[in-house]
């Protein structure tokens, strides 16, 4: 079944109108009558059992980390929001979804509660279907670690220690600061400048990765 069968059906279920009115704009309201976040709530539970199955089955060489940083990925806000644009779902929701939007949490709720009507109304087989089909381009992908925890594991397992990092300087205005931080590990050590002294570490630690690589070609 492909994904224009599987709109075709979505919109002939009963209720289906009625049942996934998107009220994120309204929310202030606690308008109870209105399903949406409950169905919101279901669709949530069946991606993350869907989205489980389908990595413990596929990647069950790939170690415990590997198969969480791709769970993270599948079901994070910003992945449902580029679904659900790329897919022009927008096309179903007809209420009260401002066409206008660019709120990722706003397409990613609404995605998650047309799952969860889909559940309830054609149970989970068809709903893996319909999540399959959606996810298809980004079921394969393995996000990198961010940089810090890359370092923080790397020194751990080669050197048997933590990297460190130091504040050299903190300058600019209250509005405009500039931190500088140093990375050391062993006798490789960067420098990096950054609005924050996280960021400034984070892009310490992308330099190191940078010397890391190189030597380890």
């Amino acid at each position: 079944m492909n994904k224009t069968q599987i709109f075709k059906t979505i919109k002939s279920l009963e209720g289906f109108n009625k049942s996934i009115e998107h009220d994120s704009f309204e929310k202030s309201k606690k308008n109870t009558d209105k399903p949406f976040q409950k169905y919101e709530f279901l669709g949530d539970r069946v991606l993350g059992l869907v989205i489980s199955e389908y990595l413990i089955t596929t990647f069950s060489h790939n170690t415990l980390d590997e198969i969480s940083r791709r769970f993270i990925h599948l079901v994070n806000t910003n992945t449902l929001a580029k679904i659900f644009r790329k897919n022009n779902l927008g096309d179903i929701f007809k209420h009260q979804l401002d066409p206008n939007s660019s709120k990722n949490s706003i397409y990613a709720d609404a995605l998650e509660s047309l799952i969860g009507f889909v559940y309830t109304r054609k149970g989970l087989i068809f709903s893996k279907k319909l999540i399959m089909e959606l996810w298809q381009n980004e079921l394969d992908i393995l996000p990198q670690k961010d940089p810090k925890t890359f370092i923080q594991e790397y020194c751990q397992k080669k050197y048997k220690t933590i990297p460190l990092y130091k504040l050299i300087e903190e300058a600019g205005t209250k509005h405009k600061p500039k931190f500088l931080v140093s990375l050391k590990i062993k006798d490789n050590e960067v420098e990096a400048e950054g609005v924050s002294k996280q960021k400034a570490e984070i892009l310490a630690a992308k330099k190191m990765i940078k010397i890391i690589n190189k030597f380890s070609k």
